[in-house]
């Protein structure tokens, strides 16, 4: 073996050892080339419906200093019937999260939510999955992974949704779509970041 080639992949190698993972984030595939997280029953219309809600989604996120926001979707018609962003800098209350905020609001209008799917920017934090396995909803789409939120360098409990979902005796799990429009999410998060310069917020 040509030594020089060898220190090369030895550089390499250790290289992509060391590197941050926010580093790694900026070289990862695009949106549109990743697999898509999916459990449960997501017939073709339902989820015709969460992509076109996720834009609306994102309209709610970008009115948020903590760039999150989730809309709910009528499982029977495809319609947006309501939505929330991150208030929790405005609030003071770090439950304020844009989920948490939508279930309360969905409540304080008595929608039934087990006929109804989250759509939300990012995948729900621990907080959040709780909140919404609680809730009984019909299915849960996200744009971002937490793994990728991990990845951009934002603080996060570093659990996917799916992993809570597992460990819950509540109700029969939610279908769960991820990776909905993350062409349109993720630049919302790598954006936050890089604002703040990577610290927390």
């Amino acid at each position: 073996m040509n030594s020089s080639n060898g220190s090369r992949r030895h550089f390499l190698r250790t290289a992509a050892a060391v590197a941050p993972l926010s580093a790694l984030g900026a070289f990862a595939p695009p949106a549109s080339a990743r697999p898509r997280d999916r459990n449960g029953d997501w017939p073709a219309d339902l989820e015709d419906a969460v992509e076109r809600a996720m834009p609306v989604a994102v309209d709610r996120a970008r009115q948020a200093r903590r760039p999150f926001g989730a809309v709910l979707v009528d499982a029977g018609s495809g319609a947006v019937v309501t939505g929330a962003r991150n208030t929790s800098d405005l609030s003071g209350d770090v439950t304020a999260h844009a989920e948490v905020n939508l279930l309360r609001k969905a409540a304080d209008e008595g929608l039934d939510l087990p006929s109804h799917v989250v759509v939300t920017t990012a995948e729900p934090c621990a907080m959040c999955a709780g909140a919404i396995l609680w809730a009984k909803v019909r299915g849960v789409a996200y744009g971002t992974s937490v793994a990728r939120l991990v990845s951009y360098g934002m603080p996060q409990i570093d659990l996917s949704f799916a992993d809570i979902a597992r460990h819950s005796r509540v109700a029969e799990p939610p279908a769960v779509l991820g990776d909905v429009r993350a062409d349109l999410t993720d630049p919302l998060y790598r954006r936050f970041m890089a604002s703040i310069g990577g610290a927390s917020a």
